[in-house]
């Protein structure tokens, strides 16, 4: 019996979010594709899983659909209709991109300075001089605005990302031009200089800088506020001249410490008070994790594993959704897009180099990493690519530490062109590797 074949279009992962925010006329019109019919099509497969493909566009339009990443196209058994329909209205109701909300660029991981939070304490290096241009940012910037999943704003960070050789102003300018929300992160180097370069441009003050970061739209100033901090040292100083500067300008600020520094801060905060004679309007405070990895592990008292990874793994914040339904997508320094913040070394998207950004986050479900979180597999993979090889790593406790190395792991174990091949010496290597680049490979190793 010959098999019958019906031609379908269903809806990508930025239509259905486009629809779920009411963008989506918005957005068709912007395409110069606002149409009654194509609305009625749209929202109709949205409804009840996908269309038949027929007359109802003309090819222009629907080319210019998919190539704009709305729709998609397939042939499908009849037989098969009803299966994939149920998928369908069960991954649009499911929207990997329902809760993303935020777009972190990491411009560089360049810094001259040694916070004890960093995680960057092994990836500086191999990130050096791959840093992506202007044009490839304001590309990336136009897709995430397109697709509708921005509504908290864009965070531009590091590394120090006034070292970045970006023009980080006309990016904030850019950004904000889309009505955008954008803030910047810093260690406030330049707080105490006198005529120096930050970013492209040269400033005079602390003041003139603060005054251009407004004019050209910063909505905040997010300040790095550490343990490197001491009243009497000049770290203060250059906070506390930060600090009066965005005062003066009226821009608003976050101080951002760890919880091992919250004491301190509040201790800042009581000193600005006294010798600071402007009241502290425009001031944010915001306590973040330690994440015992990178530069962060030197500092925790170290203790045995009380936890299984797996165990580890469903205490995280997000409760392993950071992977497959993020709220934050962060692209590093050579345009590797990545589900978690944390994740130090993952790409687990794609690369904004090899592929549209559009076509990274429609298929955002369909890279390993999200798979195993989605399906939640973390047990077999644990099994398999960590507890053979969990000597080699220094005790860790936080469960975010935990997701982004198996993460790691996962992503590394796929990279190979048959996983199930690798033999135990191989998957020692990629552990080596994994542990040396998140700065948990134990150093007292015995030697075979």
């Amino acid at each position: 019996m010959e098999t019958k074949i019906t031609r379908i279009i269903y809806l990508t992962n930025i239509s259905c979010l486009l629809i779920q925010r009411e963008l989506l006329e918005n957005r068709l019109e912007m395409a110069k594709l606002l149409t009654n019919k194509i609305v009625v099509v749209l929202t109709t497969a949205y409804r009840k899983g996908y269309v038949e493909y027929n007359d109802t566009f003309n090819d222009k339009n629907i080319t210019k659909l998919i190539d704009l990443g709305f729709i998609f196209i397939k042939e499908v058994d009849n037989d098969k209709l009803e299966q994939l329909k149920a998928d369908n209205l069960k991954h649009y109701e499911h929207n990997p991109l329902h809760f993303t909300e935020t777009l972190n660029f990491e411009l560089t991981y360049e810094c001259n300075s040694k916070c004890p939070h960093c995680l960057l304490k092994t990836q500086r290096q191999s990130f050096e001089g791959q840093e992506l241009s202007f044009e490839e940012i304001k590309k990336c910037i136009a897709d995430s605005y397109f697709a509708g999943i921005i509504r908290n704003g864009i965070n531009f960070t590091g590394g120090e990302a006034l070292l970045s050789k970006t023009n980080i102003f006309e990016l904030i300018e850019y950004a904000s031009s889309y009505g955008i929300p954008t803030r910047l992160y810093t260690n406030t180097f330049w707080g105490n200089k006198v005529v120096f370069t930050a970013g492209t441009k040269r400033f005079s003050t602390p003041l003139a800088l603060v005054r251009a970061l407004k004019s050209y739209g910063l909505s905040h100033l997010a300040i790095s506020f550490d343990s490197r901090l001491d009243k009497e040292k000049e770290g203060v100083k250059q906070l506390a001249s930060v600090v009066h500067a965005c005062e003066t300008v009226g821009l608003r600020y976050e101080l951002v410490a760890t919880r091992d520094t919250k004491e301190k801060l509040d201790s800042f905060i009581s000193y600005l008070k006294k010798t600071d004679t402007q009241e502290l309007k425009y001031m944010t405070t915001v306590v973040n994790d330690l994440v015992d990895m990178g530069g962060v592990n030197d500092i925790f008292h170290k203790k045995e594993f009380t936890a299984s990874l797996t165990e580890l793994v469903h205490q995280s914040h997000c409760k392993i959704k950071g992977y497959y339904s993020p709220t934050t997508l962060t692209v590093n320094p050579e345009g590797g897009v990545r589900s978690c913040l944390y994740g130090l070394g993952l790409d687990n998207l794609g690369s904004i180099r090899k592929s549209s950004f559009i076509n990274i986050i429609n298929r955002i479900h369909d890279n390993d990493v999200s798979k195993a979180f989605s399906q939640d597999n973390i047990k077999e993979y644990s099994d398999k690519l960590f507890e053979p090889f969990k000597h080699l790593y220094i005790p860790f406790e936080h469960p975010c530490t935990a997701c982004v190395l198996i993460a790691r792991l996962i992503q590394e174990y796929h990279r190979s062109n048959d996983p199930e091949k690798l033999t135990a010496d191989e998957l020692l290597n990629i552990n080596m590797k994994i542990a040396k680049e998140l700065n948990l490979l134990k150093t007292d190793l015995p030697i075979n």
